[in-house]
């Protein structure tokens, strides 16, 4: 991964909703679906390649990413492409504004946040979709051909966050829930390395999951947990 020395590396990253090709969960739930997913498909081609020119602009002192146009939000797509996923889905509350409800309000009543799905881990995950990185990677690819950045990345849910936002019903413990996304997100993960980008991921945030026991003795104590996770 490059690091900024002389220069800080900026980035095109996540684009506002209008300028994205479009939701992917607003397609796969409506009906037409094939001609909906062909469409989709080249839309979001297009979008990364718009991505891909902003970056252009920035010359040998940008890193570049596609922008997450395949995706609804930085982790809740993967719920399309592992499997194990069909438990009902619960509400998630950062424990950062149980304090503010009223931001609370503004954060959670975003219009496309509450379309997406968070269904709950019911059965084994496993992998449902390898095309889906490579396809990620072969357009950011593509709109990188004419362009000169320093690098490209990939962001990818990392098991972490992955286990944050889905909550488990089905391994015995999270270190086992842990360790299930990792085996089936290696995938994705490798995908993107294969192709020659950076696969960035995150780490939830030591105050952030449900207002409930169970995930308050999980993050007692963080850093112990961000071992784990890493």
């Amino acid at each position: 991964m490059k690091r900024s020395t002389r220069r800080f590396l900026t980035h095109a990253y996540r684009q506002p909703a209008a300028a994205r090709g479009a939701d992917p969960d607003d397609v796969r739930q409506g009906g037409r679906r094939a001609r909906r997913r062909a469409a989709l498909k080249a839309r979001i081609r297009d979008a990364v390649q718009a991505v891909g020119q902003e970056a252009g602009r920035g010359g040998h002192r940008t890193s570049s990413m596609n922008g997450e146009m395949s995706k609804p939000s930085y982790a809740t797509y993967i719920k399309d492409r592992l499997n194990g996923f069909g438990g009902t889905s619960q509400p998630l509350v950062y424990q950062d504004l149980v304090a503010f409800p009223d931001l609370a309000r503004r954060v959670f009543g975003d219009p496309g946040r509450s379309r997406r799905k968070t269904p709950g881990c019911n059965a084994a995950v496993s992998v449902r979709d390898a095309a889906a990185a490579v396809a990620d990677a072969e357009n950011l690819a593509a709109a990188l051909k004419a362009v000169t950045v320093e690098e490209g990345f990939i962001s990818a849910a990392s098991p972490g966050v992955v286990s944050l936002f889905f909550h488990n019903t089905h391994y015995p413990s999270h270190e086992a829930y842990l360790f299930a996304i990792a085996d089936a997100m290696r995938d994705e993960y490798e995908s993107v390395a294969k192709a020659g980008f950076v696969a960035a991921a995150r780490l939830p945030g030591p105050r952030h999951g449900p207002a409930h026991p169970v995930r308050a003795s999980q993050h007692r104590d963080f850093r112990q947990q961000a071992r784990l996770h890493i």
